[in-house]
C-alpha cells in the first residue's frame, strides 16, 4: 500500500541560487524526478535570505504536512526554523525532506541522502539544536571556522575554496581563550576553533565529528587547540578522513547542554554567520521528522 503522505501534495521550497546556480539550471530534471514520486507538487522559490523560513511557516499554517527542501544546508536550516514559532512546532505532524543541491551538502552526508535513492517512504526523527532565537541542524563553529565564513560571505564558495581560505586564515588567526561547559564539566584553554556538532561533516566535506549522530539526542563537542604551522600542515588530512579526534591537541566530549564563554568573535551555524561571546546550546531530541 502506498503511504498516505505520497498521495498528498507536498510543497517544494527551491533556492534557485544554491549550488552557485546549479539548482536553477537543474530544476527541470529535479521536478520531473519528484513528479515520478508524487502525483503533484506545489513549487515555491526563495527570493532573499530567510525567505525559505517565511515560506515554510506560511505553508505549514495553511495545512501542508510535507515540505521538500531543494538547496543546501543553509536553505534546510531556514526551512526547519519555519516549522517552529517560539521553539514550538506549528504542526507536530509536519515532515521535511531534503533534495540536496547546495555547494557542500554536508548534512545530507550525515543522513546518507543520495538524490537518486530518495523514495520519501523512510521516516527518521532528527535532533535539532537550540541557540538563542534560532535552531540549527548540522554544525556550529566558533573561532577560525567563523572567521573563514566571514571572508566567504559574498563569494561563490565551494569545498575547495573553503579549504584554500582555511590555509590562508590559519596563518593570520590567533587562538582564543574559551571556557566550555559540557553537561556541567568545565573545559578551559586556548583553541583555534570550537565545534558543536549534530552532524558529522561541514565545510564541504570536513569530517570534524565522525562519531556524531543526528538522531541520538547527544551533541559532539570538538575543541581544536593551538597548532604550529608545521603541525597544521602535517595534520590537515585528519579533517577529511575522520581522524581528527585522536590527535592529542583536540578535546572531544559529548553532551546535551553546552555553554561557551569567550570574547566576542565570529561563529557560524549551518553556514550562517554570527558574532557572539557567550552561548548556551541545548539539543532537542527528535525535533523534526524527515522522510528519506
Amino acid at each position: 500500500m502506498v503511504p498516505h503522505y505520497l498521495n498528498q501534495k507536498p510543497t517544494v521550497i527551491v533556492n534557485p541560487v544554491s549550488g552557485r546556480g546549479k539548482t536553477f539550471r537543474n530544476w527541470g530534471k529535479m521536478k520531473a524526478f519528484l513528479l515520478r514520486r508524487f502525483r503533484e507538487i506545489r513549487e515555491r522559490f526563495t527570493e532573499a535570505p530567510r525567505h525559505a523560513m517565511e515560506i515554510a511557516r506560511e505553508e505549514i499554517k495553511r495545512g501542508v504536512e510535507h515540505i521538500i527542501t531543494v538547496g543546501g544546508d543553509g536553505t534546510l536550516n531556514e526551512v526547519i526554523n519555519g516549522f517552529f514559532e517560539n521553539f514550538k512546532p506549528i504542526n507536530p505532524e509536519a515532515k521535511v525532506s531534503l533534495l540536496p543541491s547546495g555547494r557542500g551538502n554536508d548534512f545530507a552526508k550525515s543522513l546518507r541522502v543520495h538524490p537518486k535513492r530518495l523514495t520519501f517512504s523512510k521516516s527518521i526523527e532528527v535532533d535539532l539544536v537550540k541557540m538563542r532565537d534560532r535552531l540549527f541542524i548540522n554544525v556550529l563553529d566558533m573561532g577560525l571556522g567563523g572567521e573563514i565564513v566571514s571572508k566567504l560571505e559574498s563569494k561563490n564558495n565551494s569545498g575547495i575554496v573553503y579549504t584554500f581560505c582555511l590555509f590562508r586564515e590559519f596563518f593570520r588567526y590567533r587562538p582564543k581563550e574559551y571556557v566550555i561547559y559540557v553537561d556541567g564539566e568545565k573545559i578551559e584553554g586556548k583553541f583555534l576553533t570550537v565545534i558543536v556538532a549534530n552532524g558529522t561533516t561541514f565545510g564541504g566535506g570536513m569530517k570534524v565529528a565522525p562519531e556524531a549522530s543526528p538522531s541520538d539526542g547527544i551533541l559532539d563537542v570538538v575543541a581544536i587547540g593551538e597548532f604550529s604551522p608545521v603541525e597544521f600542515m602535517l595534520n590537515i588530512w585528519r579533517l577529511y578522513t575522520g581522524r581528527l579526534l585522536s590527535h592529542p591537541k583536540v578535546v572531544f566530549r559529548k553532551g546535551r547542554k553546552i555553554k561557551i564563554e569567550t570574547h566576542e568573535h565570529y561563529g557560524e551555524f549551518d553556514g550562517e554567520l554570527f558574532k557572539a561571546s557567550n552561548l548556551e546550546l541545548e539539543v532537542i531530541k527528535g525535533g523534526v521528522e524527515f522522510l528519506l
